[in-house]
């Protein structure tokens, strides 16, 4: 790596921690000032809420990893163009795609950074945060059916009834009842209060069992752990994510899915991997522009700055609707995660030859 190299990764790297800490504090406070209400309306510290916070910045930084690429080059090069140090550096036979080079390299060097964090450290965070927010903070999804304040839920073998409480991890007035294919109720089951951990572990209760003979057995109990089919993972709609796991977990999960014709595996994956590289093309494309932004209007930043927010947004909306489509089956897994990346990879490097060959 030469000197020239040197500088311009220099340059990069330093206008992407100003681009990333810039965004990631923003993001921050607004989410902070927004959501700090809840935390104190469930009766948790500050300072459990900026551990919840600071928790959330893998996650933040994921979703800000190609927009900030786009920036930190656009800004680099935008620097250089306002300096006249790549005038200079054209003049003195280095051409324009030599310039660039670097730039596109710490971009690809930075998407393999945020794919070992996709890989190792966000899973954790995700997880912690999700589970904090869907749990202590935030009323879960049922996903039976909730009549004056309790939650009835359809199993394989009964019905399971009860109140959640307010730290959602015990269940008030738990009712269980199963019946055989006659309609014959075999097994009642009434507590106090349940938990889960492990298995059900009841309080304060009745059960009601259906004996050989054909008649019933009622016993009381304190404290009683009993084996039912469900737990409150079924009960609530999941809170599943792909960044809750890792790139090999969806890996693995793909291949099984695709084994079983299921395509919902592979579009998850593909749908991450492609997320993660949207800031190299996005910068491709975006490097030509810039450059002709300052040539027909002598403009560096000033202009290209939010025409690049501009091209960030127009093109994440883009590929947005290609999952959805893909989604529904309208497009292939292939061409809605890749069809982006390729046409803006294309383009961009057509029109930065062809300024390199007219320099």
């Amino acid at each position: 790596m030469n000197l020239l190299d040197r500088y311009i990764f220099r340059q990069f790297f330093w206008n992407l921690l100003m681009v990333l800490g810039g965004l990631l504090s923003l993001y921050l406070l607004i989410d902070f000032f927004e959501q700090i209400d809840r935390f104190t309306e469930k009766g948790q510290t500050i300072g459990f809420a900026l551990r919840f916070f600071i928790m959330k910045i893998p996650g933040i930084y994921y979703q800000l990893s190609p927009v900030s690429i786009l920036l930190a080059g656009i800004i680099t090069l935008g620097i250089l163009n306002h300096n006249r140090e790549a005038m200079a550096l054209n003049a003195g036979g280095i051409s324009l795609v030599r310039i660039i080079a670097p730039v596109v390299l710490a971009s690809l060097l930075l998407t393999m950074l945020t794919m070992a964090m996709a890989q190792w450290l966000l899973p954790i965070t995700t997880s912690k945060t999700n589970k904090i927010w869907y749990t202590i903070i935030k009323e879960p999804t049922t996903s039976g059916i909730v009549q004056a304040g309790r939650i009835f839920y359809r199993g394989s073998e009964g019905i399971y009834s009860f109140r959640l409480s307010k730290d959602n991890n015990t269940y008030q007035g738990l009712i269980y009842s199963a019946w055989d294919d006659k309609h014959t109720l075999t097994n009642f089951l009434t507590a106090e209060q349940g938990r889960y951990e492990g298995g059900w572990h009841l309080n304060n209760g009745l059960q009601k069992s259906l004996t050989q003979q054909g008649g019933y057995a009622i016993t009381t109990f304190d404290e009683r752990q009993v084996h039912l089919k469900e737990g409150p993972e079924e009960f609530f709609a999941p809170i599943f994510r792909a960044d809750e796991h890792s790139l090999t977990f969806l890996w693995h999960r793909a291949k099984k899915a695709r084994q079983e014709g299921i395509m919902t595996g592979i579009l998850d994956l593909y749908a991450r991997l492609s997320f993660i590289f949207l800031g190299i093309p996005l910068l491709i494309f975006a490097i030509p522009l810039t450059i002709h932004v300052h040539q027909r209007w002598g403009r560096d930043l000033t202009v290209a700055i939010p025409l690049s927010c501009c091209l960030a947004f127009v093109f994440w909306g883009i590929w947005s609707t290609l999952q959805s489509m893909a989604q529904t089956g309208v497009l292939g897994p292939m061409a809605a995660a890749w069809s982006i990346h390729c046409g803006l990879t294309f383009l961009g490097t057509v029109w930065t030859f062809r300024m390199n060959q007219g320099g």
